[in-house]
């Protein structure tokens, strides 16, 4: 019986790592869409890179959700006419790389904890994020921020409405993440009990 719950645990696992790798790309791919729909910001960057952190296997958790989010910028800046690169994005890239490792922090604690980082993704996300607008980007009049608490303060609200669309696209993902994952473990469950009663008979 133990052999047959250690099957199921290790079937989980590797589910959960198919199913994150899947929703981290569906996830780039939701993100050319929204864009394309004008859906701004209404795109799972940031819990891209937390299931990562949780999901995927030491040597890809922050490796495949920053690939994606590069190979993502690139075509939207081709697209747009940017240049493929914008230095200041590195604060973007940043940000990523430290939510994917909120979720390697995350990936051993108990679910509460898991659920208080992806609560944490978007806010982490827009802080970090607008700082770097702050620093180097222009506001609504087309000009630099003042570099002073005021103007850090008027690049953070002006943010605001993003912050929004940036929370729907997070959590919605992440709660489609965590019921496909109970539906899978569930049928691995099932299929235990179905296993134990056929041993048993």
């Amino acid at each position: 019986m133990e052999g047959l719950a250690e099957s199921k645990e290790t079937e989980l696992g590797r589910k959960r790592m198919i199913l994150a790798i899947l929703m981290v790309v569906v996830g780039g791919v939701f993100r050319l869409v929204a864009h394309d729909n004008q859906w701004w910001n209404i795109a799972p960057l940031a819990a891209m890179a937390l299931l990562g952190g949780i999901y995927l296997g030491r040597r890809y958790a922050l490796g495949v959700p920053l690939i994606v989010l590069v190979l993502t910028d690139f075509v939207l800046n081709a697209r747009m006419g940017y240049p493929i690169f914008y230095w200041p994005r590195i604060f973007d890239y940043g940000a990523f790389v430290l939510v994917g490792l909120l979720g390697l922090w995350a990936r051993q604690r108990s679910p509460r904890a898991k659920i208080g980082a992806a609560l944490a993704t978007p806010f982490l996300f827009f802080l970090i994020s607008n700082f770097a607008v702050w620093l180097f980007g222009l506001n609504l009049a087309n000009e630099h921020y003042a570099k002073t608490l005021a103007g850090l303060v008027d690049c953070y609200t002006v943010g605001l409405p993003f912050l929004r669309g940036t929370m729907i696209g997070d959590w919605a993902f992440l709660a489609t993440f965590a019921m496909v994952a109970l539906l899978a473990r569930r049928t691995a469950g099932q299929r235990l009990q179905w296993l134990v009663a056929e041993a048993r008979a």
